[in-house]
């Protein structure tokens, strides 16, 4: 008894073999391909997705249902040790069966495809030539398709597409000498800056000396001008100020004594 997998390997190689011995022929006759005892006719797009779409519900379903025969055996044997992982889906077979849904695509040998359609599908083998730009190398019918390398004054060249942008990765230019020395020279600037307002700012402040019986025991402004700081910051800063506390008089006249 074949398996899931050699089933729907099966019904997708039969597919893609009636699209390529069929698909070219002259008048464009209808392409017979029988799955589940029909009979489709796979050269109309909309019928071949219907068929796409069932052979696709069927292993999904029978995937889905293996996995599930797996946990079922280790909820039974009274889940030792760790818990089954699923099986990922195939998805190889998957990108298969979207393959033949964009025959039309795929096998259109149109030498300028990106340019007549908006959103134009290649095949494998017509990404592997553009991509290698094997130019004389390719059948004529991907020439126009196929990159084009431009010698530049320095470099390797530039890589067009068929509507003569450029497509490469960028690649960053190297600084001169005279360049790395100008930003060298700006860094250090505003590395001088910094480290002088970083001193600045947390240098000491002014030692004030003063005494008490010269001010009759008043605090010098200085000191009153700072009083309350630290209420004020304890008031809008800290969670302290959303308790209220309350002091009994006799504590008070002790605090003041």
């Amino acid at each position: 008894m074949s398996t899931y997998i050699e089933r729907t390997t099966a019904a997708i190689e039969a597919l893609e073999s009636a699209l390529r011995l069929r698909f070219k022929a002259e008048d464009a006759p209808p392409i017979p391909y029988v799955y589940n005892g029909a009979t489709y006719d796979v050269r109309d797009r909309e019928t071949r997705m219907l068929v796409i779409a069932a052979i696709q519900d069927a292993y999904y379903r029978d995937h889905g249902e293996f996995n599930q025969r797996a946990l079922d055996a280790w909820y039974t044997k009274g889940c030792p040790g760790q818990r089954p992982t699923p099986v990922p889906a195939n998805s190889a077979l998957m990108d298969r069966l979207t393959n033949a849904a964009l025959y039309e695509e795929l096998t259109d040998p149109d030498p300028y495809k990106a340019q007549h359609n908006e959103y134009p599908f290649y095949s494998d083998t017509q990404l592997e030539r553009i991509r290698n730009g094997r130019r004389g190398t390719e059948p004529t019918n991907m020439r126009g398709e196929t990159p084009i390398r431009e010698d530049g004054g320095n470099g390797p060249g530039v890589i067009l597409s068929a509507d003569r942008r450029g497509h490469s990765e960028p690649r960053r230019r190297n600084r001169s000498n005279r360049e790395n020395g100008f930003v060298n020279a700006g860094a250090k600037i505003r590395n001088k800056a910094r480290a002088a307002q970083y001193k600045r700012d947390t240098a000491d402040g002014a030692v004030v000396s003063y005494n008490l019986a010269d001010t009759g025991g008043e605090l010098t402004e200085e000191f009153t001008q700072r009083r309350g700081i630290g209420a004020r910051w304890l008031a809008d800063m800290s969670a302290v100020n959303e308790v209220t506390v309350e002091h009994t008089e006799d504590y008070e006249e002790r605090a003041a004594a």
